[in-house]
C-alpha cells in the first residue's frame, strides 16, 4: 500500500479459540508500550460494516452461501478503505480480529465455495492489502464445545452451525496456516495467559525487526 508506515496484525481462529480476549490484551499492552493502536473487528468497524454484521449474524435470517460471502467482503472493503488503510498511513499498529484467512476457512472450508473465486474476490475487497503478521489460534472440537457451553449470550447465526461445519473450518485453517510465511500458529489449549505471552513475544520480535 502506497505510503504505508504502520504495522498490520491479524488474530485468527475458529469459534471459541480466544481471539477476542487476545486482541483486547494485545491492544492494552501495545498502548502501554507507546503505540497508537487501531483495533478492528470483522465484520464491523464502520457504520456500514456494523450494519452488515448484524445481518450476517442474525439467526432469524437465512441466506445462500454466495450472498454470505459478498456481505462479508462488502464489510471488509469498507473497513479497509475507511479505517485500516488510513491508520497504516498514519503509522498506527492495527490489530484486527479476523481478516482474509477467516473468509478462506469459513467460505471455502465450511461453505465449500470454489477456492479460486473466493480468493480472487477477497483480493479485490481488501484492495491487495495483506497483514504483516497473522497469529492463528488453534482449538479442538472438544475445547470449542466446552467454551461455547460457558457462554451466556444467545448463539448467532454462524455459531449455530453443525459440528461438521466447524470441523471443516478448522481443517481449512490448519491447511492454510501451517508453514505459511507471515502466519504463526499458537495452540489455544495452552491457556489464555500462555497464549498471550507467546503472542506478545512473537509480535514484539516482528516489530523490532521492522524497526531495525
Amino acid at each position: 500500500m502506497k505510503g504505508r508506515r504502520g504495522f498490520f496484525l491479524v488474530v485468527e481462529g475458529a469459534d471459541a479459540s480466544g481471539k477476542t480476549t487476545l486482541v483486547r490484551r494485545l491492544c492494552d499492552e501495545c498502548r502501554r508500550q507507546g503505540w497508537n493502536v487501531t483495533p478492528v473487528r470483522e465484520p464491523g468497524g464502520t457504520f456500514l460494516s456494523e450494519k452488515v454484521r448484524r445481518i450476517l449474524l442474525n439467526p432469524a435470517l437465512s441466506m445462500n452461501t454466495r450472498s454470505e460471502l459478498f456481505l462479508y467482503l462488502a464489510a471488509r472493503a469498507q473497513v479497509v478503505d475507511e479505517v485500516i488503510a488510513p491508520a497504516l498511513r498514519r503509522g498506527d499498529l492495527v490489530i484486527a480480529d479476523r481478516f482474509s484467512l477467516s473468509t478462506f476457512a469459513y467460505q471455502i472450508g465450511g461453505r465449500r465455495l470454489p477456492a479460486p473465486s473466493v480468493i480472487s474476490a477477497d483480493h479485490l475487497a481488501r484492495a491487495g492489502l495483506s497483514p504483516d503478521l497473522t497469529l492463528l489460534l488453534t482449538v479442538t472440537s472438544k475445547q470449542s464445545a466446552e467454551r461455547r457451553r460457558t457462554r451466556t449470550q444467545k448463539l448467532d447465526r454462524i455459531e449455530r452451525e453443525s459440528p461438521a461445519f466447524f470441523r471443516a473450518v478448522r481443517a481449512e485453517y490448519q491447511s492454510r496456516g501451517q508453514g505459511r510465511p507471515g502466519i504463526v500458529v499458537i495452540d489455544s489449549g495452552l491457556g489464555a495467559d500462555a497464549v498471550y505471552d507467546r503472542a506478545l513475544q512473537v509480535l514484539n520480535r516482528r516489530l523490532k525487526r521492522r524497526s531495525d
